[in-house]
C-alpha cells in the first residue's frame, strides 16, 4: 500500500489529520509539521507522542521557507508515490502539491478561514496564488525571482495552477464539479470523549474567545464590550471564558475585573475538555471553530450560542466576511443579536 503524507502547521490541522488517518484507515503515513515555539508546538507534540502513530515525522522550522533544507526534504520525499496528500491552503504546501507525486490531495480545516477559502474558490476558480509560494507570502522582487530560479535548476517549483480542489472538512461545504467533500466525522474525539462520570457544570456558560484583536478587526475596548454584553445576557449563570491563544494577559485581565473567570487552555479546547474529563452543556462565542467543532462532538446534548459584534466599529471588508461566517453558523448554532 502506498505512504499517505500529511503537512501542518496547528493544532486543529494535526486533529483533523488523525481523524484523516481513522477515516481513510491509513497505516503507512509521513507527518511533517512546522509551527512556532508556543504553546502550538506544545499541543502538536503532545499529540504526536500520545494519540497517533506516523511512520515518520519531520520537523520544518517556522523561517525561512525557502533554502537548502527545502531541496533536501523535497528530494528525499520525492523517492516515494504517495496515495494521498493532506495539507492546508497556505504558501508553503507548494513544496507538496507541485513536486510530489500522489493520486489525491486534500485540505485539511483552518478554523473558519476553511469557509473562507471555499469561497475564494467558487468565486475565482482557482487557488492558485494560495499554493504559490513566494505570492502567497505577498514576496516579490529580484531575491524572490532568484530563489525561484535557483529551485528551478534542481527542479522544483514554487506555483502551478490549482483548478481543483478536495476539502476533508467539518464544515457543511457545496461540492461542485472542480470542488469535492470529505466529512471529517469526527470519530477519534468523539470516542476519545467517551470517558466515565465526566464532570459536568450545568451552571457555567463557556465564553469561547476569539483572536479579533490581534487581526486588527475590533479594538480591545470594544471587543470587551461584546464580552460584558454576553455575561450581562446570562444573569443567573457563571460565565467561564477561555481566552485564544493570541490574546495579551493584560486583556484577560480586563476580563477578570468584570466579574468573569477566566480558563486557560493547555492544549486546544476540545482536548482541554476532554482530556479534563469535563462535559460542558452550554458554549457561548462570538466566530469560533470551536463552537461549530464542540458541537459535532457533544451533539444536542450540548447548547451553542453565538453573539454579533457591532459592525459599527469593524471595516466593511471586515464586515463582509464576519456575514460569512455568520451566515454559516446560522444553520448550525443559535444566533443571538445583541443592540449595541
Amino acid at each position: 500500500m502506498l505512504k499517505s503524507l500529511f503537512f501542518v502547521s496547528k493544532p486543529l490541522e494535526l486533529l483533523g489529520a488523525i481523524e484523516a488517518k481513522k477515516q481513510f484507515n491509513l497505516t503507512d503515513s509521513i507527518l511533517v509539521y512546522s509551527c512556532k515555539d508556543n504553546s502550538d508546538k506544545k499541543t502538536i507534540e503532545f499529540l504526536i507522542k500520545n494519540h497517533s502513530n506516523w511512520t515518520e515525522v519531520i520537523f520544518v522550522k517556522h523561517k525561512p521557507y525557502y533554502g537548502l533544507f527545502w531541496v533536501r526534504l523535497i528530494h528525499k520525499l520525492r523517492k516515494e508515490n504517495y496515495q494521498y496528500l493532506f495539507t492546508r491552503a497556505f504558501s508553503a504546501a507548494a513544496y507538496f502539491i507541485h513536486n510530489l507525486s500522489y493520486q489525491k490531495h486534500f485540505l485539511l480545516d483552518d478554523g473558519a478561514a476553511t469557509i473562507e477559502i471555499s469561497r475564494e474558490f467558487v468565486e475565482n476558480g482557482n487557488l492558485t496564488k494560495r499554493f504559490s509560494l513566494f505570492r502567497g507570502l505577498n514576496k516579490t522582487g529580484k531575491k524572490y525571482a532568484l530563489i525561484s530560479f535557483i529551485y528551478n535548476v534542481f527542479n522544483i517549483y514554487v506555483e502551478k495552477e490549482v483548478n481543483f480542489v478536495n476539502f476533508f472538512t467539518f464544515y457543511n461545504i457545496e461540492a461542485s464539479d472542480k470542488l469535492t467533500v470529505v466529512t471529517n466525522k469526527m470519530q477519534w474525539l468523539k470516542e476519545l470523549s467517551k470517558t466515565t462520570s465526566p464532570t459536568i457544570h450545568k451552571e457555567i456558560v463557556y465564553v469561547i474567545g476569539t483572536d479579533v484583536i490581534q487581526c486588527k478587526i475590533l479594538s480591545e475596548n470594544d471587543y470587551l464590550n461584546t464580552i460584558i454584553l454576553i455575561k450581562e445576557y446570562y444573569p443567573t449563570k457563571k460565565i467561564c471564558y477561555i481566552p485564544h491563544l493570541n490574546e495579551e494577559d493584560s486583556f484577560i485581565d480586563s476580563i477578570k475585573e468584570h466579574g468573569i473567570s477566566v480558563q486557560k487552555n493547555k492544549f486546544t479546547i476540545e482536548l482541554d475538555f476532554i482530556l479534563n474529563n469535563i462535559t460542558p452543556l452550554h458554549i457561548a462565542g462570538t466566530i469560533s471553530t470551536a463552537l461549530i467543532s464542540l458541537k459535532l462532538i457533544y451533539g444536542s446534548q450540548l447548547k451553542v450560542d453565538y453573539f454579533n459584534f457591532d459592525s459599527t466599529k469593524i471595516s466593511a471588508k471586515n464586515n463582509e466576511n464576519l456575514n460569512g461566517v455568520y451566515d454559516y453558523q446560522n444553520k448550525f448554532i443559535n444566533s443571538i443579536k445583541i443592540e449595541y
